[in-house]
């Protein structure tokens, strides 16, 4: 199915020669297109939708244009550019799935994860990330770093330990620079 979102994102790149951020596509899109602001009513929801039909327009561009016009549309977390193949030096034999994540293309070019994935979906997959990074053999090493025996510490507690430490460990005051960057792990780990 043809995205309707391909005609102006092409456009929207065209504008930025040196590449966007999908964030700011998004934010573009928005301004540009009223009904894009609302796919559903569930936020988590609208904003899955919001990123699938940018990231299934732009793998569909992508296709296309290395097909008919020997371009190569870079997609990657932090920036999104339009490149000639000599701006990459690619010869004409290259095929696609040479120059792209084929299984993240194939995950958004298929329009079923768009159609089956629902607010109860979305909610799940956030709450595995959540729990992903909330490990307790992480919370353990974050209290160990920040030399915390409690385990169950108040916020208080933790950030006053937190800033007894980086006092001592900051790189300004001769601290080592690893020492400090694992405190201020801990304490965000721990904060969160």
């Amino acid at each position: 199915m043809k995205n309707p979102l391909v005609g102006p994102i092409l456009a929207i790149l065209k504008t930025h020669p040196s590449g966007i951020s999908e964030f700011d596509i998004l934010k573009t899109l928005k301004d540009q297109l009223p009904e894009f602001r609302q796919l559903a009513d569930d936020a988590n929801l609208q904003l899955f939708r919001q990123h699938f039909l940018i990231m299934n327009a732009l793998y569909q561009l992508q296709s296309s244009l290395w097909q008919e016009e020997s371009l190569t549309l870079s997609i990657n977390a932090m920036r999104i550019q339009l490149l000639s193949a000599t701006q990459i030096n690619l010869s004409q034999n290259t095929t696609l799935s040479d120059s792209v994540d084929a299984k993240l293309a194939a995950y958004y070019l298929d329009w079923s994860e768009y159609e089956k994935t629902d607010a109860d979906e979305v909610s799940r997959l956030l709450n595995s990330f959540y729990k992903g990074i909330s490990l307790p053999g992480n919370r353990d090493s974050a209290l160990k770093t920040l030399q915390i025996d409690s385990t169950n510490p108040t916020k208080a507690t933790i950030k006053q330990q937190y800033r007894k430490l980086a006092q001592k460990h900051h790189p300004d005051r001769g601290g080592d620079q690893d020492i400090f960057i694992g405190l201020r792990q801990a304490y965000e780990y721990l904060m969160f």
